[in-house]
């Protein structure tokens, strides 16, 4: 640099935290294409622009939401083997995505339209209670052990937190604008995608704001960490996932491409896959985060595909879930896993 002393270079660069030296000299890896082959093994039809579908921790029921079904026929429950459904859940407005509380009696689900989160006993099919939050709710993530709810709030740039038990609101937390994925530590730390913000938000277990917040990607969505919490791993439009470090900020260390316009992720149990829903392209993407794989998914007749979930067993047969907007279907595909390569 002209006219600056060498010395006053050096003492400039020592000033540098060492960590985002280190993070600057980090290389990012790229998964290869690859991985366990998956097949169309059965489709059913839902209602109308089926949103999204979950998985209960024992992977026996799924539960497809209807964005496009207004009060009534709203939340369709399925077989998980067989996709024979089992029955519907019917209440005024309409949800968008849900989530099972550990010992899959109760299925919570987001109210769009209402601005409420929906209470729903599973044997029963029916609601037994609505918790008001804030404006126009999506996505829906529970702590590890069970004892709050967290509420991303689309339109209301904010994140309900509810007590599960008393089922109230006690606290809301402020996010960037446009909040969507949500993902919950194993020590509490709720990590917050804001989705026109483009930025992720960090709140330690029982705080009322952000610790930290960095800029993302280009329009991230969805967020899922690692069973041990470690890493997580978030969805960029732009079409790809990033592997991040939780206690990093920003840089990925990791890329897996992806179709046109990703959306949600899914996670098996071990943590070893990831199912990717590619809204633009029709497809879905399986990633293999131990093999560092991605394969992109054809679904003949899909147009949309937008939900998607992983049966938690992946040890010797990958059981993954979509939902198809445009022709409103929920698709099961299966493939057997493959033993990953030591990489050295």
């Amino acid at each position: 640099m002209p006219g600056v002393r060498p010395a006053l270079v050096l003492a400039l660069l020592l000033a540098l935290p060492l960590a985002a030296l280190a993070q600057e000299r980090e290389p990012i890896f790229r998964t290869v294409y690859g991985g366990p082959r998956l097949r169309v093994r059965a489709r059913v039809a839902t209602e109308v622009q089926p949103k999204s579908v979950s998985i209960s921790p024992d992977g026996a029921r799924l539960a497809v939401c209807h964005f496009g079904r207004a009060d009534r026929h709203n939340v369709f429950l399925y077989d998980s083997a067989t996709l024979a459904r089992i029955g519907a859940v019917h209440f005024e407005g309409n949800p968008v995505e849900s989530a099972w509380s550990a010992d899959g009696r109760t299925l919570y689900a987001s109210n769009f339209r209402r601005s409420v989160l929906e209470v729903i006993d599973v044997e029963s099919l029916s609601v037994v209670a609505e918790v008001p939050v804030g404006l126009h709710p999506k996505t829906v993530a529970l702590s590890r052990d069970g004892a709050l709810i967290y509420v991303a709030n689309y339109f209301d740039g904010s994140i309900s937190v509810i007590d599960a038990k008393e089922l109230r609101e006690v606290r809301r937390l402020e996010t960037g604008e446009r909040p969507r994925g949500l993902g919950v530590l194993a020590d509490g730390t709720l990590l917050a995608s804001a989705f026109h913000g483009e930025s992720v938000h960090v709140y330690p277990a029982g705080s009322a704001e952000a610790s930290a917040s960095w800029e993302a990607c280009r329009f991230p969505r969805d967020i899922v960490p690692s069973p041990a919490g470690e890493t997580f791993y978030m969805t960029c439009s732009m079409g790809y996932i990033g592997f991040h470090r939780t206690g990093g900020a920003g840089r990925p260390f990791g890329i897996a491409r992806t179709g046109r316009n990703p959306r949600s992720i899914a996670m098996t149990g071990d943590g070893r896959f990831l199912g990717v829903a590619n809204f633009s392209s029709s497809d879905l993407t399986l990633i293999d985060t131990v093999a560092r794989t991605h394969r992109r998914i054809r679904v003949p007749g899909a147009r949309h595909i937008v939900g998607v979930a992983l049966h938690p067993d992946a040890s010797e047969i990958i059981r993954l879930y979509a939902t198809s907007w445009d022709t409103a279907e929920l698709i099961l595909l299966t493939g057997r896993a493959r033993r990953p390569l030591v990489r050295r």
